[in-house]
């Protein structure tokens, strides 16, 4: 041990560890048992390796700063138990297969980010419970980010940092896979960002109706600022009680290549339900047949929106009306933002007990 400390500096022309990051390495190697390990970068953290791995991979990439033929040459390097997968980690880890399961690994390769964060996804589903694993340069913001996830997910717990090199044991928590997505399981990414939602934050705070409330205002002064000519207003029904299907009239002024769509949801869903296709405007009125939800949503309140829109969101709800008829399902819709209506109106009823 104190060979590999004394040579460490001369191995390349890169830094290398501190004497007590060797030291704080070696005695957290001695005690695990290790068959299989990877790393990394080379260095004097190699010949370490090699003195406590049965069989230990190197990814690493000389390009003439002696980090791999000088460990070559060491006469400190165990025999037959290093191979080295020369190239950048970029290229040779993505493409390598591991036969067998890791009970150590040293992330010490490039440190340009998303380098640390491409090591570690292709080598922490090789660790074994129980593992070691080994993050040095935590100083450096692209690695620092990459220790900050490790420190708070389930998979890992931080032993110690020693210098600027972390040391990571491997929990026997289920392993993330690495081909979903699934981001809200992960403890790190569990608390959002307030400073970019705090305005979300705020109005999730307000009742339902009150938030319907105000974006329905600020809607309507955005249409009456960029579309005054544009109008649309339902007469009828407005606060009475409907029977399963009935009929809606209004009026309405439209602009050139807008159409008017009429909408109908019960008023705690999360959707919009189009009622047909564009209702036809004749000498400024119009009426249109709807349909207030299913049978058993008698007694409930209801919303019925009227609004003009241009042709990108008709020819969508078009589409949507075709693919509700021929597999005979009807999910909601969405209502388009402020920008994309060019007037609105709403009104609340409820749907008869007798329906």
């Amino acid at each position: 041990m104190g060979r590999i400390i004394e040579i460490a500096p001369g191995l390349h022309t890169a830094t290398t560890f501190p004497a007590k990051v060797l030291r704080a390495m070696a005695r957290r190697l001695g005690e695990r048992s290790i068959r299989h390990s990877a790393e990394t970068g080379s260095g004097a953290s190699t010949l370490l390796f090699s003195h406590f791995s049965q069989d230990h991979a190197v990814f690493a990439d000389d390009a003439g700063s002696g980090s791999i033929r000088n460990v070559e040459a060491s006469a400190l390097l165990r025999p037959g138990v290093v191979r080295f997968i020369e190239g950048p980690t970029q290229r040779t880890l993505p493409s390598h297969r591991f036969s067998s399961r890791l009970q150590a690994a040293l992330l010490d390769g490039p440190h340009a980010y998303p380098f640390p964060d491409l090591e570690y996804y292709f080598l922490y589903p090789q660790l074994d419970p129980g593992a070691l694993l080994i993050v040095d340069d935590i100083h450096i913001r692209g690695v620092h980010n990459l220790f900050e996830f490790l420190r708070r997910d389930r998979m890992f717990r931080l032993d110690e940092v020693v210098h600027t090199a972390a040391f990571f044991t491997r929990t026997d928590a289920p392993t993330f896979s690495p081909i979903r997505d699934g981001w809200w399981e992960q403890e790190y990414n569990r608390t959002p960002l307030v400073r970019y939602l705090w305005r979300e934050r705020l109005k999730s705070w307000l009742p339902q109706d009150l938030r319907a409330g105000f974006a329905r205002l600020k809607r309507r002064a955005w249409q009456q600022l960029n579309h005054a000519g544009c109008q649309v207003r339902i007469v009828r029904p407005r606060g009475d009680e409907v029977e399963a299907t009935g009929s809606v009239e209004g009026t309405a002024a439209l602009a050139a290549k807008t159409c008017l769509w009429v909408l109908v949801r019960r008023a705690d869903a999360g959707g919009w339900w189009p009622q047909g296709g564009p209702v036809p405007v004749c000498d400024g009125r119009w009426s249109v047949s709807v349909a207030y939800g299913q049978p058993c949503d008698f007694g409930h309140p209801f919303e019925i929106c009227a609004l003009a829109v241009g042709p990108a969101t008709t020819a969508e709800w078009l589409r949507w009306l075709d693919r509700a008829r021929t597999t005979a399902s009807w999910p909601p819709v969405a209502l388009p933002a402020a920008e994309f209506v060019y007037a609105e109106n709403y009104a609340r009823v409820t749907k008869s007990r007798r329906s």
